[in-house]
Protein backbone atom coordinates (compact mmCIF):
# COMPACT_ATOMS: atom_id res chain seq x y z
CA UNK A 1 0.00 0.00 0.00
CA UNK A 2 1.29 3.42 -0.94
CA UNK A 3 1.45 5.78 1.96
CA UNK A 4 0.97 9.49 1.27
CA UNK A 5 3.39 11.74 3.14
CA UNK A 6 0.59 13.58 4.89
CA UNK A 7 2.80 15.54 7.23
CA UNK A 8 4.95 16.83 4.41
CA UNK A 9 2.00 17.83 2.22
CA UNK A 10 0.18 19.32 5.16
CA UNK A 11 3.21 21.46 5.92
CA UNK A 12 3.39 22.71 2.36
CA UNK A 13 -0.35 23.39 2.34
CA UNK A 14 -0.02 25.52 5.44
CA UNK A 15 2.96 27.37 4.02
CA UNK A 16 1.19 28.13 0.74
CA UNK A 17 -1.98 29.15 2.59
CA UNK A 18 0.02 31.54 4.78
CA UNK A 19 1.74 32.98 1.70
CA UNK A 20 -1.61 33.56 0.00
CA UNK A 21 -2.99 35.20 3.10
CA UNK A 22 0.12 37.35 3.29
CA UNK A 23 -0.25 38.47 -0.31
CA UNK A 24 -3.92 39.25 0.20
CA UNK A 25 -3.14 41.13 3.39
CA UNK A 26 -0.35 43.00 1.63
CA UNK A 27 -2.67 43.92 -1.20
CA UNK A 28 -5.34 45.00 1.25
CA UNK A 29 -2.78 47.11 3.13
CA UNK A 30 -1.65 48.82 -0.04
CA UNK A 31 -5.25 49.41 -1.07
CA UNK A 32 -6.21 50.92 2.26
CA UNK A 33 -2.97 52.74 3.06
CA UNK A 34 -4.38 56.18 3.81
CA UNK A 35 -1.27 58.02 2.71
CA UNK A 36 -0.58 56.15 -0.52
CA UNK A 37 -4.01 55.41 -1.93
CA UNK A 38 -6.84 57.92 -1.51
CA UNK A 39 -5.84 61.47 -0.56
CA UNK A 40 -7.46 64.88 -0.12
CA UNK A 41 -4.80 67.06 -1.71
CA UNK A 42 -5.94 70.62 -0.97
CA UNK A 43 -8.81 73.10 -0.79
CA UNK A 44 -9.35 74.70 -4.19
CA UNK A 45 -10.04 78.36 -4.97
CA UNK A 46 -12.94 78.69 -7.39
CA UNK A 47 -12.99 81.11 -10.29
CA UNK A 48 -14.55 81.42 -13.69
CA UNK A 49 -18.13 81.69 -14.80
CA UNK A 50 -19.17 78.09 -14.12
CA UNK A 51 -17.55 77.80 -10.65
CA UNK A 52 -16.33 74.28 -11.44
CA UNK A 53 -14.08 72.76 -8.78
CA UNK A 54 -10.67 72.27 -10.45
CA UNK A 55 -9.95 68.58 -10.92
CA UNK A 56 -6.21 68.89 -10.29
CA UNK A 57 -4.28 70.71 -7.55
CA UNK A 58 -3.55 74.33 -8.44
CA UNK A 59 -1.04 76.87 -7.23
CA UNK A 60 -3.89 78.88 -5.71
CA UNK A 61 -5.41 77.08 -2.75
CA UNK A 62 -6.88 77.85 0.65
CA UNK A 63 -5.46 76.81 4.03
CA UNK A 64 -8.08 78.45 6.29
CA UNK A 65 -11.65 79.68 5.90
CA UNK A 66 -14.00 82.33 7.30
CA UNK A 67 -17.75 82.06 7.90
CA UNK A 68 -19.85 85.08 8.96
CA UNK A 69 -23.02 84.03 10.80
CA UNK A 70 -24.43 87.54 11.32
CA UNK A 71 -25.85 88.26 7.86
CA UNK A 72 -28.81 90.65 8.22
CA UNK A 73 -31.10 88.41 6.16
CA UNK A 74 -31.08 85.98 9.10
CA UNK A 75 -29.69 83.11 7.05
CA UNK A 76 -27.30 80.64 8.61
CA UNK A 77 -25.19 79.63 5.61
CA UNK A 78 -23.10 76.48 5.31
CA UNK A 79 -19.37 76.45 4.74
CA UNK A 80 -18.72 74.72 1.44
CA UNK A 81 -15.33 73.15 0.93
CA UNK A 82 -14.15 72.54 -2.67
CA UNK A 83 -11.37 69.95 -2.58
CA UNK A 84 -9.07 68.06 -4.94
CA UNK A 85 -9.01 64.30 -4.30
CA UNK A 86 -6.39 61.92 -5.73
CA UNK A 87 -6.00 58.18 -6.33
CA UNK A 88 -2.29 57.64 -5.71
CA UNK A 89 -2.25 53.97 -6.67
CA UNK A 90 -0.37 52.80 -9.75
CA UNK A 91 -2.13 51.14 -12.66
CA UNK A 92 -1.84 47.38 -12.99
CA UNK A 93 -2.83 47.54 -16.65
CA UNK A 94 -5.84 46.36 -18.56
CA UNK A 95 -8.93 48.21 -19.70
CA UNK A 96 -10.70 50.79 -17.58
CA UNK A 97 -13.27 48.18 -16.59
CA UNK A 98 -10.59 45.61 -15.67
CA UNK A 99 -8.24 48.00 -13.88
CA UNK A 100 -7.83 46.62 -10.36
CA UNK A 101 -6.64 49.87 -8.81
CA UNK A 102 -9.63 52.01 -9.69
CA UNK A 103 -11.15 53.72 -6.66
CA UNK A 104 -14.83 54.65 -6.50
CA UNK A 105 -15.20 57.79 -4.41
CA UNK A 106 -18.55 57.66 -2.58
CA UNK A 107 -18.70 60.26 0.22
CA UNK A 108 -16.87 62.26 2.86
CA UNK A 109 -16.96 61.99 6.65
CA UNK A 110 -16.59 65.21 8.63
CA UNK A 111 -15.72 65.58 12.31
CA UNK A 112 -16.09 69.07 13.80
CA UNK A 113 -14.43 70.35 16.95
CA UNK A 114 -14.54 73.75 18.62
CA UNK A 115 -13.79 74.87 22.17
CA UNK A 116 -16.86 74.96 24.39
CA UNK A 117 -19.36 73.84 21.73
CA UNK A 118 -21.84 71.14 22.75
CA UNK A 119 -22.95 69.02 19.81
CA UNK A 120 -26.33 67.30 19.60
CA UNK A 121 -28.34 64.95 17.43
CA UNK A 122 -29.50 67.98 15.42
CA UNK A 123 -25.88 68.88 14.71
CA UNK A 124 -23.64 65.88 15.44
CA UNK A 125 -19.91 66.38 15.73
CA UNK A 126 -19.34 63.59 13.19
CA UNK A 127 -21.46 63.15 10.09
CA UNK A 128 -21.36 61.79 6.53
CA UNK A 129 -22.09 63.80 3.42
CA UNK A 130 -24.71 62.57 0.93
CA UNK A 131 -23.38 59.68 -1.14
CA UNK A 132 -22.35 59.87 -4.77
CA UNK A 133 -20.33 57.74 -7.19
CA UNK A 134 -17.19 58.88 -8.98
CA UNK A 135 -14.61 56.58 -10.53
CA UNK A 136 -11.00 57.63 -9.88
CA UNK A 137 -8.50 55.91 -12.14
CA UNK A 138 -4.97 55.20 -10.83
CA UNK A 139 -2.98 58.42 -10.77
CA UNK A 140 -6.14 60.45 -11.36
CA UNK A 141 -7.57 63.39 -9.45
CA UNK A 142 -10.99 65.00 -9.27
CA UNK A 143 -12.64 68.07 -7.81
CA UNK A 144 -15.50 67.67 -5.35
CA UNK A 145 -17.30 69.87 -2.86
CA UNK A 146 -18.86 69.20 0.52
CA UNK A 147 -20.52 71.13 3.33
CA UNK A 148 -17.88 71.09 6.05
CA UNK A 149 -20.33 73.11 8.19
CA UNK A 150 -23.99 72.54 7.34
CA UNK A 151 -26.75 75.13 8.00
CA UNK A 152 -27.86 72.98 10.95
CA UNK A 153 -24.35 73.18 12.39
CA UNK A 154 -24.26 76.95 11.84
CA UNK A 155 -27.44 77.22 13.91
CA UNK A 156 -25.86 75.19 16.72
CA UNK A 157 -22.54 77.03 16.62
CA UNK A 158 -23.88 80.61 16.57
CA UNK A 159 -24.67 80.90 20.33
CA UNK A 160 -21.07 79.92 21.14
CA UNK A 161 -19.39 82.54 18.92
CA UNK A 162 -17.76 85.28 21.03
CA UNK A 163 -17.02 88.79 19.77
CA UNK A 164 -13.55 87.73 18.72
CA UNK A 165 -14.77 84.74 16.74
CA UNK A 166 -14.50 80.98 17.17
CA UNK A 167 -12.24 78.53 15.34
CA UNK A 168 -14.05 75.40 14.20
CA UNK A 169 -11.73 72.65 12.97
CA UNK A 170 -13.06 70.26 10.35
CA UNK A 171 -11.37 66.88 10.13
CA UNK A 172 -12.36 65.29 6.82
CA UNK A 173 -11.94 61.85 5.30
CA UNK A 174 -12.61 60.98 1.66
CA UNK A 175 -14.16 57.50 1.47
CA UNK A 176 -14.94 54.98 -1.20
CA UNK A 177 -14.31 51.47 -2.47
CA UNK A 178 -11.28 49.73 -3.95
CA UNK A 179 -12.47 46.48 -5.46
CA UNK A 180 -14.53 44.83 -2.76
CA UNK A 181 -12.79 46.73 0.03
CA UNK A 182 -13.72 50.03 1.66
CA UNK A 183 -11.03 52.67 1.59
CA UNK A 184 -10.52 56.03 3.23
CA UNK A 185 -7.98 58.82 3.09
CA UNK A 186 -5.85 60.17 5.85
CA UNK A 187 -7.73 62.86 7.82
CA UNK A 188 -7.48 66.32 6.26
CA UNK A 189 -7.62 69.22 8.74
CA UNK A 190 -9.12 72.59 7.82
CA UNK A 191 -9.69 75.43 10.36
CA UNK A 192 -12.67 77.74 9.82
CA UNK A 193 -12.90 81.07 11.65
CA UNK A 194 -16.58 81.53 12.50
CA UNK A 195 -17.50 85.11 13.33
CA UNK A 196 -20.37 87.57 13.66
CA UNK A 197 -19.95 90.47 11.28
CA UNK A 198 -16.27 90.13 10.37
CA UNK A 199 -16.99 89.94 6.62
CA UNK A 200 -19.19 93.06 6.79
CA UNK A 201 -16.57 95.55 8.00
CA UNK A 202 -13.95 96.08 5.31
CA UNK A 203 -15.85 98.65 3.27
CA UNK A 204 -13.45 101.35 2.09
CA UNK A 205 -15.85 103.33 -0.09
CA UNK A 206 -16.56 106.53 1.95
CA UNK A 207 -20.26 106.26 1.12
CA UNK A 208 -20.42 102.74 2.54
CA UNK A 209 -18.19 103.01 5.61
CA UNK A 210 -21.21 103.99 7.68
CA UNK A 211 -22.72 100.55 7.02
CA UNK A 212 -19.91 98.57 8.58
CA UNK A 213 -21.17 95.93 11.01
CA UNK A 214 -22.89 96.31 13.48
CA UNK A 215 -24.58 99.26 11.72
CA UNK A 216 -27.95 98.61 10.09
CA UNK A 217 -27.98 97.76 6.40
CA UNK A 218 -28.93 100.41 3.80
CA UNK A 219 -31.90 100.25 1.45
CA UNK A 220 -30.99 98.99 -2.01
CA UNK A 221 -32.94 101.87 -3.55
CA UNK A 222 -30.67 104.37 -1.80
CA UNK A 223 -27.53 103.03 -3.46
CA UNK A 224 -26.39 103.42 -7.06
CA UNK A 225 -23.81 101.69 -9.19
CA UNK A 226 -22.38 98.23 -8.65
CA UNK A 227 -21.97 96.49 -5.31
CA UNK A 228 -18.21 96.18 -4.86
CA UNK A 229 -18.68 93.71 -2.01
CA UNK A 230 -20.78 90.85 -3.43
CA UNK A 231 -19.06 88.06 -1.51
CA UNK A 232 -17.66 85.07 -3.37
CA UNK A 233 -19.81 84.49 -6.46
CA UNK A 234 -19.11 80.75 -6.38
CA UNK A 235 -19.77 80.13 -2.68
CA UNK A 236 -22.59 80.80 -0.20
CA UNK A 237 -23.00 84.38 1.10
CA UNK A 238 -20.97 84.96 4.22
CA UNK A 239 -18.08 82.70 3.21
CA UNK A 240 -14.49 83.89 2.73
CA UNK A 241 -15.19 87.27 1.06
CA UNK A 242 -16.46 90.69 2.16
CA UNK A 243 -20.17 91.10 1.55
CA UNK A 244 -22.56 94.07 1.66
CA UNK A 245 -26.28 93.42 2.04
CA UNK A 246 -29.05 95.93 1.45
CA UNK A 247 -32.80 96.05 2.03
CA UNK A 248 -35.89 95.92 -0.11
CA UNK A 249 -39.40 96.85 0.96
CA UNK A 250 -42.10 94.20 0.78
CA UNK A 251 -45.72 94.07 1.86
CA UNK A 252 -46.81 91.45 4.34
CA UNK A 253 -50.58 91.67 4.40
CA UNK A 254 -51.15 95.39 4.55
CA UNK A 255 -47.92 96.15 6.35
CA UNK A 256 -44.73 97.26 4.57
CA UNK A 257 -41.44 96.06 5.96
CA UNK A 258 -37.80 96.01 4.95
CA UNK A 259 -35.94 92.75 4.45
CA UNK A 260 -32.28 92.28 3.69
CA UNK A 261 -30.91 90.81 0.48
CA UNK A 262 -27.41 89.24 0.60
CA UNK A 263 -25.52 90.23 -1.40
CA UNK A 264 -27.27 93.51 -2.10
CA UNK A 265 -28.14 94.70 -5.60
CA UNK A 266 -28.11 98.47 -5.80
CA UNK A 267 -31.30 99.74 -7.47
CA UNK A 268 -31.09 103.49 -6.88
CA UNK A 269 -30.96 105.76 -9.92
CA UNK A 270 -29.20 109.04 -10.52
CA UNK A 271 -31.11 111.80 -12.27
CA UNK A 272 -29.76 112.61 -15.71
CA UNK A 273 -32.32 115.34 -16.51
CA UNK A 274 -30.96 118.60 -17.96
CA UNK A 275 -32.58 121.95 -18.58
CA UNK A 276 -34.50 122.15 -21.85
CA UNK A 277 -35.24 125.87 -21.59
CA UNK A 278 -33.86 127.43 -24.77
CA UNK A 279 -35.60 130.78 -24.47
CA UNK A 280 -33.57 133.92 -24.74
CA UNK A 281 -34.04 137.28 -23.15
CA UNK A 282 -35.15 139.85 -25.68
Amino acid sequence: MMQHPMKKWFGWDVAIFVMVLGLVACGRFLATDAFQALEIKQVQVLSGGDCTVPGTPTASHRTTGTLDLALPDGSLPPYVLPVAVANNLSSVGGSTADEMNNITLTHFTVELSAPGVTWSSACPATFDTPTFTFLLAPGGTTGADLEAITPAHSRCILPYVPAGGLTVTAKIWAKGRHGGTTIESAPFLFPIDVCTGCLQQDYTDPALVVYRYPADYPLCASLTGTNLYPGDSCLPPGQDATILCCGVTISVGSVSQNVAVCPGVFTGTTSTATSTDTSTTP
